[in-house]
């Protein structure tokens, strides 16, 4: 499955850990899941970020084979506020399936739209977003068709995605971020749709 491009002897080695906004949001996956360097943004004022199977990233040389999930971290300016799964789903003109209110988010699963986020991918998929400091994190996880995280298990990895950047990020008073650089987009052109935001 291809998620990403691949990574071979002359690419930048993938990441476990990543930092974004001036270094205030640490962003990393769980165990077998890496951050892929070549798609990785930051600015002042936010940045973008994608997670996946350190094995597919790879081209196989990491050993450890997880199941194939891809999902992204937007960051930008916190200047409206959390929008609730139901305004994501607005804002994407579908329709939202459900609610799960975890510990570290809220997550919706979102009905159709996950299908442009690579071949194979489901339209099903899990959005949602919370506020660190002055910043505003979005969180999307896609899954292939059939695969165990497009269900309960897919917002609990969105959770534990969630759990440790809150954990490991910076605490940044709302207001303090420097305001001299537009947020970076989040390569929409090329993984799609990743995080439908109103106003940000």
């Amino acid at each position: 499955m291809s998620l990403l491009p691949s990574g071979g002897p002359d690419d930048v080695p993938l990441l476990t850990t990543a930092t974004l906004a001036r270094g205030n949001v640490t962003v990393s996956g769980p165990d077998g899941y890496c951050i892929d360097p070549a798609t990785l943004r930051s600015s002042t004022r936010g940045g973008f970020a994608a997670i996946a199977s350190c094995h597919i990233l790879s081209g196989g040389t990491e050993s450890a084979i997880v199941e194939p999930v891809l999902v992204t971290v937007t960051v930008s300016p916190a200047n409206n506020g959390e929008p609730s799964p139901a305004e994501l789903a607005d804002a994407l003109g579908t329709t939202l399936l459900q609610n799960r209110e975890l510990s570290a988010i809220l997550v919706g699963q979102m009905a159709s739209g996950g299908e442009v986020a690579f071949s194979g991918s489901d339209p099903k998929h899990w959005r949602g977003a919370f506020v660190l400091g002055s910043h505003l994190v979005g969180v999307t996880l896609y899954a292939p068709q059939g695969s165990p995280l497009l269900g309960a298990q897919g917002a609990a990895f969105l959770n534990t995605v969630s759990s440790s950047i809150r954990a490991n990020s910076k605490s940044e008073a709302p207001g303090s971020a420097d305001q001299s650089q537009s947020p970076i987009d989040p390569l929409s052109q090329r993984l799609g749709r990743l995080f439908a935001r109103r106003d940000l």
